[in-house]
């Protein structure tokens, strides 16, 4: 049993870090004009400053949460901190895009020990009783930082420029080490177990080839790094079922109800995360509208989804667990329905509705469905879960930025810049866009329900 004090450590120190990152990548959204005006740089390459950061996060997510449960959660989550506030720094000095690449790069696999980390802890300190409230905050302060987010990185590049948005990270980061490294227990799960040196190289280069590929997409070399990377990711998996200390014990996903929870998580975020890098170039470039005041219609968003993550956290134990998640993604499918209907006449009160549905719509699925995922499983598989919930958010996230890039080459062109003679081309792209996220909600809806009924605590 932990004490309540050391219960509210965690916490902070979690809801700390996790509010970084979301805070960093919509304060970028909003400075993307910005950056491409100062490296003169294409829309496709802009899309990369995301991928990147999201790359290396997936690579390293896997590896971080194996080493965690050897050496300890609290030692790699503070491992992650420091290594963050290093890219974090040294991409205010960025004097090239592919500089910011690398540091940004630097950023992910620090980032990647926390994310690995900091769900896995909070279930460790709190009981079952008790963890959704928890839990919630945690989601919660996520999308705290993508609601200050747009807003706040709209002023900063504004008035200060695109370099002090990182400035602005390093307090948090800062005082989530600080309350990390007051927690007294460095928890470990499988202390004195063999680190799987040999599969986590071949999991990371299998990441790395299939994700460069994908966003590579539609050049013909895309396909064929994609299949290399599938076929290596395959090596992988063979090698992890006769392994005696695996990067990840397979045996979870035989679990009906986690792999459809995975599923469902994959195609929520998949649907989700390309809105906010569309939406920043739609209101600043065909909306003519300033970084700040792009920021503040972006910022609806956010601000409905952390109250009803907060909500959703606090009833989702009390229901079955499918319940919430599958109605937040049916009502993420109308937002997206909603917004095929923008135009390039700016209608600012119909963004507003759709980013409020929207909003809604992830609030009701976040919290409850990571809630759901901890409950399905054992005690000491809680990091292998923590970690796959980061690597499936991000590879979602990630999926969802190749889907953007590809649309960006294939209609705008790899090395153009978005200008009044190719906004008709832009909109034909959103719409599109919006199309194939609808289809991966609905998809992600019935894989929702159909994980079964369940209630918390069912596996504890």
């Amino acid at each position: 049993m932990y004490t309540v004090s050391e219960k509210h450590t965690v916490l902070a120190a979690s809801c700390l870090a996790i509010f970084v990152n979301p805070l960093a990548g919509t304060m970028l959204n909003l400075a993307l004009s910005a950056i491409q005006e100062d490296f003169l740089c294409s829309e496709h390459q802009l899309g990369w400053v995301a991928s990147i950061y999201f790359i290396v996060s997936v690579m390293f997510l896997l590896p971080s949460a194996k080493m965690a449960d050897i050496f300890g959660k609290k030692l790699v989550f503070l491992s992650g901190a420091v290594i963050a506030l290093i890219g974090i720094i040294l991409s205010i000095f960025s004097q090239n895009i592919v500089m910011l690449y690398v540091f940004r790069g630097i950023t992910g696999i620090g980032m990647a020990a926390i994310s690995s980390t900091s769900v896995s802890m909070i279930s460790d300190v709190y009981e079952p009783f008790e963890r959704g409230p928890a839990l919630a905050l945690n989601t919660a302060c996520v999308y705290i930082g993508a609601a200050i987010g747009p807003t706040l990185g709209g002023v900063v590049t504004e008035f200060l420029g695109w370099r002090a948005i990182f400035t602005i990270l390093v307090p948090f980061l800062l005082g989530s080490f600080f309350f990390m490294y007051r927690f007294g227990y460095n928890i470990k799960s499988t202390p004195g177990e063999h680190f799987d040196t040999v599969g986590s190289v071949v999991y990371g280069l299998g990441i790395l080839v299939f994700m460069f590929g994908m966003i590579s997409l539609p050049k013909d070399y895309a396909f064929i790094l994609m299949g290399i990377g599938a076929v290596i990711f395959a090596g992988f998996i063979f090698y992890e079922l006769h392994d005696d200390s695996p990067l990840v014990r397979l045996v979870i996903f035989k679990n009906t109800r986690f792999y459809r929870s995975m599923l469902a998580l994959l195609l929520n975020y998949s649907a989700s995360y390309c809105v906010a890098f569309f939406m920043s170039r739609y209101l600043q470039e065909i909306g003519a509208l300033t970084p700040t005041q792009a920021g503040l219609i972006m910022m609806t968003q956010s601000v409905v989804q952390v109250f009803f993550t907060l909500w959703a956290g606090k009833v989702a134990t009390r229901l079955d667990m499918r319940i919430l998640p599958t109605l937040g993604m049916m009502v993420t499918c109308c937002s997206l329905i909603m917004l095929l209907f923008v135009t390039e006449t700016l209608n600012i009160p119909l963004l507003l509705a759709a980013l409020a549905v929207l909003g809604m719509g992830l609030g009701l699925f976040s919290a409850p469905n990571t809630i759901a995922v901890m409950s399905y499983v054992k005690k000491e598989q809680y990091n292998s879960a923590s970690g796959l919930i980061a690597t499936v958010r991000q590879f979602g996230m990630m999926l969802s930025m190749g889907i953007a890039t590809c649309l960006i080459s294939v209609f705008l062109g790899a090395d153009t810049a978005l200008d009044p003679s190719n906004y008709g081309t832009f909109m034909l792209i959103l719409r599109y866009a919006w199309s194939i996220c609808i289809i991966f909600c609905a998809v992600g809806a019935v894989f929702s329900w159909f994980r079964g009924p369940s209630y918390s605590g069912d596996n504890e």
